[in-house]
């Protein structure tokens, strides 16, 4: 795998999109930003969340090495 294609990358980006939706929803200049700001904020929340269920590579390798 990639050194991009981390999950330490994947949660930079959940987060990215999850200030970024934030601020598209606070922002007072245009509606269309406020309008795509939701589903923006959404998708770095959900993401966020699928990256906490799957479980970290390292720490499997660690037990194998262990058990």
């Amino acid at each position: 795998m990639s050194t991009y294609l981390t999950k330490a990358w994947f949660y930079r980006i959940a987060s990215a999109l999850i200030l970024v939706g934030f601020a598209m929803l606070c922002q007072p200049f245009t509606h269309d930003l406020f309008v795509f700001g939701f589903p923006v904020l959404l998708a770095g929340v959900v993401l966020f969340m699928i990256l906490d269920h799957v479980p970290d590579a390292r720490a499997e390798e660690q037990e194998e090495k262990i058990g």
